[in-house]
């Protein structure tokens, strides 16, 4: 009864939530009651004084923000690298050269179509003139930033730098590319070469990766390059990784490589192995799926792909590999539509090119092939496996000038390819360029001196670029 009269009778005692609603609501009156009392003199000090403050305080809250972010997405920093008098003449400067050498790197990056993240490196100039013109109040820097991440998101920044050296070898100019890593100044990289800036650089950039992120770069040289022993070496770097998400997409690579070496039941099982670190599966069924297709077991590889690509429908790499299955399975309708899809989602995507322009020419379409191709060339200008199948189709139009250029271009990428190497002899030879085969063939005659050997599909074509010409007999 008591509770009951209590309840009846009105609470005289102000809840919580009342509470907040009346200072809430009286807080306009309060504002509105200040400023009516006040002079407009005041109210523009007031205002002046408000302005000064985030004039102050917001550039410094912009410029953290945009240097946490840059370093966060970009853990390696490369500083200007110095540069010799002769690359200064010829239009690279130190900042130029720097970012050349970056441009290689997101070049590189650009050709992988490996599933895992890709490691950036960002110029350390970019974030020098963001905390120069935003941190106006010395307060915080790049360097106060680094510390900050490594402390709090246990992220480590990699900072880089070094320098272009050059020295006479008999009649050559070879140049010399050294990196470091600081603190510590541990070298990173140490190439040469003699074949010019561009040359450098793209060479610099592929061992730069390599020590940088050996995984992407295994699946470059397999993938793109056709370098099967520099990406097993790689690989096995990849594959004692500490990160375990490097390791993961390290087997799903070795999978796809066991299964071309025809060892499939090492590849399933290094595709489970790959299932066992959990995240997202498609890389896992993508390479189950591949190493079924070369055990010829179709039906099984389509089971497994189809419910990949119904379980990752906006994932290109799915819809890839069912191509591939279809493809090898005879299906080449199919085969093309899902090639096409995986280029609309992902327009770089270079293998989906290549595949495209030999399915669609296996069916007839010779337009479509060479289509296919110029497209590829122009989203990945600076594939060599797009560029080396497009010199074919040029040469197959008996249009030899473009097949030589785009075979220059790709040799410059990727200057230890055997097929791009044997092209492009074989072409200069056709347009009677005697001194760019001469030294395209001394290139060929020093590898096979060192004990290198051509793939089997090329050696005939070997033995006839280096047979004499009738009159040198």
């Amino acid at each position: 009864m008591q509770d009951m009269s209590n309840s009846a009778q009105p609470d005289k005692r102000a809840t919580p939530r009342a509470k907040f609603s009346s200072v809430v609501f009286a807080m306009p009156r309060r504002i509105h009651s200040h400023v009516s009392s006040r002079t407009t003199s005041e109210l523009y000090g007031v205002a002046k004084t408000t302005i000064v403050i985030m004039a102050g305080v917001l550039p410094t809250v912009i410029g953290f923000v945009i240097i946490l972010q840059s370093l966060l997405h970009t853990p390696i920093v490369l500083t200007p690298i110095s540069v010799p008098e002769a690359y200064e003449k010829n239009g690279y400067s130190s900042e130029a050269a720097t970012q050349r050498l970056l441009d290689e790197i997101a070049n590189i990056n650009s050709i992988s179509v490996g599933g895992k993240p890709k490691t950036y490196v960002g110029d350390t100039s970019f974030l020098g003139d963001v905390a120069a013109t935003q941190v106006q109040s010395g307060l915080i820097d790049a360097r106060s930033v680094q510390t900050l991440i490594r402390r709090f998101f246990g992220k480590d920044i990699i900072q880089l730098s070094g320098e272009i050296t050059l020295r006479k070898q008999n009649d050559k100019e070879v140049a010399r590319l050294r990196l470091r890593r600081s603190p510590g100044r541990e070298t990173l990289i140490d190439v040469e070469s003699s074949g010019g800036p561009e040359a450098l650089f793209a060479k610099g950039g592929m061992n730069l990766l390599e020590r940088l992120d050996p995984e992407i770069a295994a699946g470059v040289y397999w993938r793109e390059y056709g370098d099967a022993e520099t990406a097993k070496r790689l690989l096995s770097v990849a594959l004692v990784s500490p990160d375990p998400n490097s390791q993961k997409f390290a087997w799903n690579l070795k999978s796809y490589m066991l299964a071309v070496d025809g060892r499939i039941d090492d590849a399933l099982a290094a595709s489970e192995r790959v299932r066992s670190f959990g995240g997202v599966l498609f890389p896992a069924d993508n390479s189950k799926a591949f190493a079924l297709t070369l055990a010829k077991r179709f039906d099984d590889a389509l089971a497994v792909q189809l419910g990949n690509v119904q379980r990752y429908p906006n994932e290109h790499s799915t819809h890839f590999v069912l191509g591939w299955i279809y493809q090898a399975s005879g299906n080449n309708a199919d085969a093309i539509v899902c090639y096409r899809k995986s280029i609309e989602l992902f327009p770089k995507n270079a293998g989906a090119y290549r595949r495209l322009a030999k399915v669609l020419r296996a069916t007839g379409d010779t337009e479509g092939a060479t289509e296919a191709l110029v497209t590829g060339t122009m989203q990945t200008p600076n594939n060599p496996g797009v560029l080396s199948d497009y010199a074919e189709d040029l040469r197959r139009r008996k249009e030899m000038h473009s097949a030589s250029q785009v075979l220059q271009k790709a040799a410059t990428i990727n200057p230890d390819n055997w097929t791009i190497i044997v092209s492009l002899a074989e072409v200069e030879q056709g347009l009677g360029h005697s001194a760019e085969a001469a030294r395209v063939i001394a290139v060929i005659r020093g590898r096979l001196a060192n004990g290198e050997k051509p793939p089997a599909n090329l050696q005939g074509r070997v033995d006839t670029i280096l047979k004499p010409s009738p009159e040198n007999q």
